[in-house]
């Protein structure tokens, strides 16, 4: 049976989330977010199971039983925490830095790490994160040490696998900058998912006229806080190979909103850049390249790590990002493209959890490995693993 401090905090009983179902409700509702955030502030650290139960049971369990509340409010709680735990004060902010000095053709990205289901994925659901949250993500060794560069989606739909819900940009516009600036802050440079496929199907309902209104109007909103923008992720999902004039026109919109920035096609995995998305599009223009997690590392020329993708084999994903460089290289010496630059926006994925349907799963350090390769091969800088030569 359980016992009253179980019922009140919901340790060790099953529920609806990890921690069990209580009649304990924080001060901002059910959420433990509260908590979380200042028990983070004060030791740097996110609370485990017991902690949380315990920061329960100082916010309310007295009163439950009719008595005086040990910590009324949370600054008491941060208070008794920093006598727990013999913290001095809260540390200071840390000073402000410009991520955007980076160089953004040696950018570094570790997109799909970690794997923690927590933060897994940020790109598409830091617009409604607070910045607490925004701020315990960028410190995480993952983004913190292996990242120059943060991806960040603008208006998201709902996507129930990943964890998106819904946001529109344009209906936000100074949180969309505010957040912006923050990961900026952090010495971070962002780049602008303008649109996820979901918000682009259920918030604009398919119409091509207001995606090309809204990646306009978003690649201004966001043109001097990011290094490129990229319409929305895969584009041969929504668009493919017959509505060529169609993808050209996305990347004309946002030449349109942003006339300076750098503009990114990403596509499914093992499909080329079709030259054709840039058609009239000057200044830097960049192939996102997106390998498939269980095609070969390839580069040695194996029969083994041979893989075809379309009417084109590959010597692995080391010769697919070579083949695109090469090819992309080719039209821009003969006038159609004026700047190019050949990346790779994803190769690798963690373990986030059990039975996940992307495999094969990689660590960071065996994902920066297969980067590496990727960049001897073609690729000039790596958003998946944050690989580096």
């Amino acid at each position: 049976m359980p016992n009253d401090h179980q019922r009140f905090t919901g340790i060790n009983l099953h529920g609806s989330d990890q921690h069990g179902t209580g009649t304990w409700k924080s001060l901002c509702g059910e959420s433990n977010e509260d908590i979380i955030n200042v028990f983070y502030h004060v030791t740097g650290n996110t609370p485990n199971d017991i902690e949380l139960g315990n920061a329960r049971w100082l916010l309310g369990a007295s009163l439950w039983y009719g008595e005086a509340i040990k910590c009324p409010t949370l600054d008491d709680y941060a208070t008794w925490l920093r006598d727990r735990y013999d913290v001095d004060d809260i540390c200071p902010p840390d000073v402000p830095k410009n991520g955007l000095l980076h160089d953004w053709k040696k950018a570094q990205g570790t997109w799909l790490y970690p794997g923690n289901q927590e933060f897994w994925l940020a790109s598409q659901r830091m617009m409604t994160w607070d910045n607490n949250k925004i701020d315990r993500y960028l410190r995480l060794e993952e983004i913190a040490t292996h990242s120059t560069h943060v991806i960040i989606c603008c208006s998201t739909g709902i996507r129930p696998s990943l964890h998106e819900t819904p946001f529109n940009a344009l209906q936000y516009p100074d949180r969309v900058r505010e957040i912006f600036e923050r990961v900026i802050r952090a010495d971070k440079a962002p780049i602008a998912w303008l649109t996820s496929q979901e918000f682009f199907q259920q918030d604009l309902h398919g119409n091509h006229s207001k995606l090309l209104d809204q990646l306009k109007a978003t690649a201004e909103l966001v043109r001097d806080l990011c290094h490129f923008a990229v319409p929305m992720r895969e584009l041969g999902d929504i668009y493919g190979g017959s509505q060529m004039s169609q993808r050209n026109a996305l990347f004309r919109s946002i030449r349109k909103g942003a006339p300076h920035l750098p503009v990114a096609c990403h596509e499914r995995a093992l499909e080329q850049i079709p030259v054709d998305d840039f058609n009239g599009v000057d200044g830097d223009v960049i192939s996102l390249l997106q390998t498939g997690f269980d095609t070969p590392t390839g580069g040695k020329n194996r029969p083994e790590d041979r893989v075809t993708g379309g009417s084109h084999t590959y010597d692995g994903a080391a010769g697919f990002v070579s083949e695109n460089s090469m090819r992309m290289a080719s039209w821009q010496s003969s006038g159609r493209l004026e700047r190019h630059t050949n990346a790779v926006g994803e190769h690798s994925i963690p373990d986030i959890y059990a039975g996940q349907p992307w495999k094969p799963t990689r660590t960071l350090d065996n994902a920066r490995t297969r980067g590496k390769v990727l960049l001897q091969h073609g690729a000039q800088f790596d958003l998946s693993a944050g690989a580096s030569l």
